[in-house]
């Protein structure tokens, strides 16, 4: 039952036409923002407070790397995540459960993320992340994260600010 709303969530969110080119997003990023339909997954000691630093798109194997760190307790600790490609621009991961990530929108400096998660207990999570290159996110950019955001039935009100405090290392 769980994956089949999984199924349903992410078949809702890959509904939108999405434009982008996975091939091209392979690089350096920071996470800017995340919003989630549960907040305790993304703050202090929760399993999404994540500080992203490198995505790297494998085509002939259709999976990602995802680089990035953890935040508990005050640590940051290196996480290596590897997706396996599920359809067009999605890719799942066991991170802390079953994770579907869709690739929504991406620009020069912006990629919005919507991760739908289903823990150890059953619990299902939806998340939407904003991450960029250098340490802002432009307005339009922004203003495309929350359009998805509102898309997806996430809070707003839930909306961290990751920009402010990753003082986690910017390379492993």
């Amino acid at each position: 039952m769980k994956t089949l709303l999984l199924t349903l969530l992410l078949g809702l969110a890959c509904a939108h036409q999405s434009t982008v080119d996975v091939s091209e997003l392979s690089g350096e990023w920071k996470t800017f923002y995340m919003t989630s339909t549960n907040i305790e997954k993304i703050t202090s000691n929760g399993p999404f407070r994540l500080f992203l630093r490198r995505v790297e798109f494998d085509p002939e194997r259709d999976i990602v790397f995802f680089n990035f760190f953890v935040q508990n307790k005050g640590k940051c600790i290196h996480n290596l995540d590897i997706g396996r490609k599920v359809g067009e621009n999605s890719y799942r991961t066991s991170f802390s459960g079953k994770s579907y990530h869709y690739f929504l929108y991406a620009s020069e400096d912006s990629l919005v993320v919507y991760t739908v998660n289903e823990d150890k207990n059953g619990n299902v999570t939806k998340i939407m992340g904003m991450y960029g290159k250098g340490n802002e996110a432009n307005e339009e950019d922004f203003e495309k994260f929350l359009e998805f955001a509102r898309e997806n039935d996430i809070p707003e009100h839930n909306i961290v600010n990751f920009i402010n405090f990753d003082t986690c290392p910017t390379s492993f």
